[in-house]
């Protein structure tokens, strides 16, 4: 009876000052909705406060039952008023629906406008430097314009802003470590610590805004956890973007190159057996980026549809239960928790530091995934540079010739200069080194993934508390099937049984 008391007076406060709704009484409200539904008030079996009044203070027992029957109607006739006042006055399943669109990139039209948008504005840039509020406005209203996110309504797009994080000199807020470096001209060699470099997709996040009353259910702490989401969906459609965008380039490059072959520029010795080298190199990259993209794929397969999409389907079968403001605030809660430890994002670290180490072990492929696309793009547009520097130069040739006069004295530099630019050896060790990083890194995901999964069964077979078996078997029901994608050849796992022969055996 306390409890509902409380709720009672919690109730009232919310729609006084949260709902600003200082006009609607309870009791005037019972008999309206009585009247409404065409029920006659049947004013002496009605309970209110008032009646306690007209109970004999030597009958404890009426007094308690006619204070309990009135709270419990009171309660239910102001939390009914709240939940519908959220609902049609407020919106709310309609900026809920919207946060997961934007903030959980579930817009999928929209998120993958506005990633081509921002790779347009960004590119050649190594620094924030020029990018001001208005561009990036102007970015997000074409991406919204574009795409079928023109059809939601006003009081949603209005709350969406595209923003840029200024004034944060903390380098470990970022994955990509030091300050932006100036970018050298030609066809530079490739760096190690080039990926490094903070480039402009590092400060770029989207926000909504939420407005009272809504914000006492998306509060501050959920707002943090919806940018944490965020930040992790955005770095890994960022990634896949690069990633797509490489082969891309690749295909256009292998193009280039076959051209220029045929046109003799690879004839010399020298030039001959760099080609030959250049052509090896671009079979591994394309080895090492179909791996890359198997494990991007799967596991944004997965995040996006047995993790945001079953998420969503229980907070909607949570809020058409919920009786109150408080079981709203709970099943939204709930279901923000639900999706942190889905999406190995915890902070939890669970027995022995799982859920922390699962969580490294993704950023640490995510960003060498993310190093391995900026090296595409460096060497792919270099050489895509070099090789229309080499066209251009053969139709002068072609053009010399065709009026008689000599076409060419002497081999011209420009001329196969891609092809030793790509037979660095360098460049070798870099992809080598990046492949072997990336295969043990996701080795490592996989079986401590699986030993997480057989701990899970261990403890829910000895647990004597269901509730709490249940909570932890529907956060990882899901796991077994990231695994199983992720891994669905038993490459790995063969892998993994190789390594340990051959460290058993030079032991």
């Amino acid at each position: 009876l306390a409890r509902e008391v409380l709720l009672v007076g919690k109730g009232i406060n919310f729609i006084r000052y949260c709902l600003q709704d200082k006009d609607w009484e309870v009791a005037e409200t019972e008999e309206n909705e009585s009247a409404d539904n065409g029920a006659v008030v049947d004013h002496d079996r009605s309970y209110n406060f008032a009646t306690l009044m007209d109970v004999s203070d030597d009958d404890e027992l009426q007094c308690v039952s006619t204070l309990h029957d009135a709270v419990m109607k009171s309660s239910a006739r102001i939390h009914s008023h709240i939940l519908e006042s959220l609902e049609k006055q407020h919106h709310m399943m309609h900026h809920l629906l919207a946060l997961k669109h934007f903030l959980f990139l579930g817009q999928g039209d929209f998120v993958s406008s506005f990633v081509e948008s921002l790779d347009q504005e960004f590119r050649g840039r190594t620094s924030i430097a020029g990018i001001y509020s208005h561009t990036l406005s102007a970015v997000l209203e074409g991406s919204l314009r574009k795409t079928n996110a023109r059809f939601l309504p006003n009081f949603v797009l209005g709350n969406l802003r595209a923003r840029l994080m200024q004034g944060k000199h903390d380098p470990d807020q970022y994955w990509m470590g030091l300050p932006p470096k100036a970018k050298e001209d030609e066809m530079t060699p490739w760096k190690d610590d080039e990926a490094s470099i903070q480039d402009p997709w590092d400060f770029i996040y989207l926000d909504y805004k939420i407005n009272s009353p809504l914000d006492a259910i998306v509060h501050g702490s959920a707002m943090e956890t919806y940018q944490q989401v965020f930040f992790f969906l955005f770095r890994l459609k960022r990634v896949e973007w690069m990633l797509n965008n490489s082969w891309r380039q690749s295909t256009a490059l292998n193009h280039a190159i076959l051209t220029e072959t045929r046109a003799g520029g690879a004839d010399a010795p020298e030039i001959s057996d760099a080609a030959e080298h250049s052509s090896f190199l671009l079979r591994r990259i394309s080895s090492t980026r179909q791996t890359m993209l198997h494990f991007i794929t799967n596991l944004q397969s997965y995040l996006m549809f047995e993790v945001l999409e079953g998420g969503w389907e229980g907070l909607v079968k949570s809020l058409n239960k919920a009786r109150s403001l408080d079981d709203i605030i709970r099943a939204h809660d709930s279901y923000l928790n639900e999706i942190v430890d889905k999406t190995l994002l915890s902070n939890e670290g669970g027995e022995n530091g799982v859920g922390k180490s699962l969580e490294n072990l993704l950023r640490k492929l995510l960003s060498i995934a993310l190093e391995f696309g900026k090296f595409q793009d460096h060497i792919f547009s270099n050489s895509l540079a070099g090789l229309d520097k080499a066209a251009k130069i053969r139709r002068k040739v072609d053009e010399r010739a065709e009026k008689g006069d000599w076409g060419r004295k002497t081999l011209d530099k420009e001329e196969g200069r891609v092809f030793l630019y790509l037979a660095d050896s360098t460049l070798f060790d870099f992809v080598e080194r990046t492949a072997n990083d990336f295969d043990g890194a996701l080795s490592d995901l996989l079986k401590m993934m699986s030993k997480q999964i057989d701990e899970v069964d261990c403890n829910t077979g000895m647990d004597d508390d269901q509730e709490e078996t249940d909570h932890v078997m529907k956060n990882h029901d899901a796991l077994p099937f990231l695994l199983f994608r992720l891994d669905f050849s038993g490459y790995y796992a063969r892998q993994a049984r190789e390594n340990r022969k051959k460290k058993k055996n030079n032991s």
